[in-house]
């Protein structure tokens, strides 16, 4: 009505393109893609870091299963 162009076209590329930029942060926020990140960055301690991460989760699973954490 005023003659003002029209913005959908637009508005939807870049909400497009904004969706796809929080997927792709959201997989990197997965607790693999934090994993990988931190393992990646120093190879000869990718060992040690997964064994104590790994012993971390177990207690925790074992503590949560037992029904000591309520």
């Amino acid at each position: 009505m005023l003659g003002l162009p029209d913005l959908a076209p637009l508005q939807k590329a870049v909400l497009d393109r904004v969706e796809t930029q929080m997927l792709d942060a959201v997989t990197s926020l997965s607790p693999e893609g934090i994993l990988k990140t931190w393992l990646g960055a120093i190879p000869a301690m990718s060992e040690q870091y997964a064994r104590v991460f790994g012993g971390l989760m177990g207690a925790a699973a074992k503590r949560t299963a037992s029904g000591q954490d309520e």
